[in-house]
């Protein structure tokens, strides 16, 4: 395929994709298998791959599964994530910490408080799988935690207090738990459906007892404010980075572990890759992951059904996350930096008020990260930036135990962006499925399928690998 003839797009077919809602789980691993995992109990080892088909059946080698007989294609799959209505399920309910970083940078941490705050909100569960709870008391909290100038946070979502902060980083009975970080899609966040989906999930393990989890939201998103004129991109790793050390660094002993969703599994993959083993995560997920940004890029301009389903509501996304934190990015018309601005230092110079205006027409990724991502990061294109950035680039540098899950029939990466050559590693096993969408694995209940694997396996990783 030419990387150069993006102006090429392909012939529409009226079978765009696999049809069909049971789909089958394919292993792709070298002919010497994966790395041997150490078990608890003086049990031995057992090889990566194995350990997922002994204690994951449902992600074994050659495993079935069953999902929405009326969402039969990747597409009718992702489009159905996408613009459905989800506010009744997966209702999880999140305290929000300010997180400071080393560059004067802020992000947010959104910490699953479901279970902490059940008796103080009296939340109960319906009989349509909703929730039910003290809004009036839930409202005044959130009044009185809010902090002036941010805009209201998503439903079930507040700030926490500083007793609350106290419970989640000082209380032995959550430190003591091993950390799940949640890392969102471009432009998401906390609340979007499938990352309340695989919060709710991961959560409610052991009626809650199992494990801490949080959502790294990126700068600028979720209803985040931005502090220093800096957003963030595939290379930027820094906030996971922290984040992680930070937690290490504070309870030595405790596990963690990082699932990547879409765009955040591509940085979830960077960092793996470009920190080798010099990572404090015990085990990591990707999920729908473009491991090269390139041929994602192409699959979204040259293929008819994915451009012209998705591409231009993908842009208008990222368009709608700078014009919305314009008040911090803002720099005059005809900026220049003093400096260049590289992966480590970003200079966001282009976010001025005519290309904000310019970027409402955009209709690819391609044309988006042109005008702003590249030139922020010192790349001459964007084409130069997906290269470098690809965490394709990575994959052999990876030594954590990494489960990779993509779908052939995923209209927004596309099936080139698949990292078949992952085999050569055996710290990674690719779970590829022929049916699922991009990210949704949606089944006849509307729940993701996906995401109650994604939980599995950190519940049998952490009961059963040293």
């Amino acid at each position: 395929m030419d990387r150069q003839g993006l102006g090429t797009m392909s012939i529409p077919m009226i079978n765009p994709f696999n049809w069909g809602y049971n789909g089958t789980v394919k292993h792709i691993i070298s002919q010497d298998g994966t790395t041997a995992l150490n078990l608890k109990d003086s049990k031995g080892t057992l090889q990566f791959h194995q350990f997922v088909s002994d204690n994951i059946p449902t992600l074994r080698n050659g495993s079935n599964f069953k999902l929405n007989p009326f969402l039969f294609t990747g597409i009718l799959q992702t489009m159905y994530l996408a613009s459905a209505d989800f506010s009744s399920k997966f209702n999880v309910f999140y305290g929000r910490e300010i997180k400071n970083f080393s560059d004067d940078g802020i992000a947010t941490i959104d910490w699953v408080m479901t279970k902490h705050w059940q008796k103080q909100y009296n939340i109960t569960e319906t009989s349509n799988g909703g929730m039910k709870f003290d809004t009036d008391k839930f409202e005044t909290d959130r009044q009185e935690t809010h902090p002036a100038d941010w805009p209201r946070l998503h439903p079930r979502t507040r700030f926490l207090k500083k007793e609350e902060l106290d419970l989640i980083h000082d209380d032995p009975s959550e430190f003591k738990k091993p950390l799940v970080i949640i890392i969102h899609g471009v432009a998401g966040g906390s609340h979007e459906p499938i990352i309340r989906s695989l919060a709710q999930e991961i959560s409610s393990i052991n009626n809650g007892n199992k494990f801490q989890v949080c959502v790294l939201n990126a700068r600028g998103c979720a209803r985040s404010k931005i502090s220093n004129k800096k957003l963030y991109s595939a290379l930027h790793i820094q906030d996971m980075e922290e984040f992680i050390k930070t937690q290490k660094l504070q309870y030595p002993n405790r596990k963690i572990y990082a699932v990547g969703f879409s765009f955040g599994a591509a940085q979830l993959g960077n960092y793996l890759g470009m920190r080798g083993e010099n990572t404090a995560l015990n085990a990591a997920c990707t999920v729908s992951g473009p491991w090269d940004l390139v041929s994602s890029c192409l699959k979204l301009k040259q293929d008819f059904w994915s451009n012209k389903l998705f591409s231009k509501a993908i842009t208008q996304f990222l368009t709608r996350l700078v014009k919305v934190n314009m008040g911090e990015l803002e720099v005059p018309e005809g900026y220049e930096p003093e400096c260049k601005p590289t992966p480590e230092n970003p200079i966001f110079y282009t976010c001025t008020k005519s290309n904000v205006k310019k970027a409402k027409t955009l209709t690819s990724t391609i044309e988006f990260d042109g005008m702003f991502t590249a030139p922020s990061l010192g790349f001459n294109s964007a084409l130069e930036y997906y290269r470098e950035a690809s965490p394709r680039n990575n994959l052999e540098n990876i030594k954590t135990p990494t489960l990779v899950i993509n779908s052939t029939d995923d209209p927004i990466i596309g099936l080139e962006s698949i990292p078949i050559e992952s085999k050569m590693n055996p710290n990674i096993l690719l779970c590829e499925t022929d049916l699922g969408g991009h990210l949704a694995y949606l089944d006849s209940n509307y729940d993701s399928w996906m995401t109650k694997q994604v939980a599995q396996f950190f519940y049998k990783f952490d009961e059963l690998v040293l």
